[in-house]
């Protein structure tokens, strides 16, 4: 008797990575919920839940600040098997000395309406939002069924597609060379993503970006 005939069948028997294989409505529902939570990204939507509250902007940014916080704290009390890959210790973690210095040096070069204070919360608030919504959980439920490179693109299109759909005026077709350029990006987070395992790297690029251009 071979040893095939011993093991369960294809569709029974765990991933390459260990994990659980979950099933296929598992990806529709991290989907669904991807872009449930996406229009809650703080500052995305001129008519957001902080602009329901009040005409202030900086109220505004604020208060939805305040809710992707409180929202992404519930996520990752309760995805601790996603979290422990993504958070794991790395040679990575000496990245975050760059937005911290650019952190310190952003006052000297600050530009912008908001309060410098309220801005630095903001982009820390909604950079881990956006990275770990999308290239953490998002890719990793996708992961858990689909073969990495499909992961990828998928995660990539929906982080895309999320842009064009909530920031037309910015990142839609009409304004093809943004709109490349975000599904560039995404593509590259992912691969980061999925060459790296953790999310450190991702993070760190991605707010001293903010930090840097303010």
């Amino acid at each position: 008797m071979s040893i095939s005939q011993h093991l369960p069948p294809s569709s029974a028997r765990e991933p390459a990575d260990g994990g659980v294989r979950r099933p296929w409505w598992n990806v529709g529902v991290a989907i669904a919920a991807w872009f449930g939570l996406w229009a809650l990204t703080p500052g995305l939507l001129s008519n957001g839940i902080g602009h329901l509250i009040t005409d202030n902007l900086a109220g505004a940014i604020a208060i939805e600040t305040g809710v992707a916080l409180a929202v992404v704290a519930a996520l990752l009390l309760t995805h601790r098997r996603f979290n422990s890959v993504l958070f794991a210790r790395s040679w990575s973690l000496w990245l975050y000395a760059l937005p911290v210095v650019l952190a310190i040096a952003l006052p000297f070069h600050y530009d912008l309406i908001l309060p410098v204070l309220l801005y630095m919360v903001w982009m820390m608030v909604s950079v881990f939002w956006q990275d770990y919504l999308t290239f953490g959980l998002l890719q990793s439920y996708l992961g858990e069924r689909l073969p990495a490179w499909t992961a990828i693109v998928l995660s990539a299109a929906i982080f895309w597609l999320g842009h064009v759909l909530f920031i037309p005026e910015r990142f839609g077709l009409g304004n093809w060379l943004p709109s490349m350029a975000i599904l560039a990006l995404g593509v590259t987070l992912a691969s980061l993503r999925v060459g790296l395992k953790t999310l450190h790297l991702i993070l760190a690029l991605h707010l001293s970006f903010y930090f840097l251009f303010a």
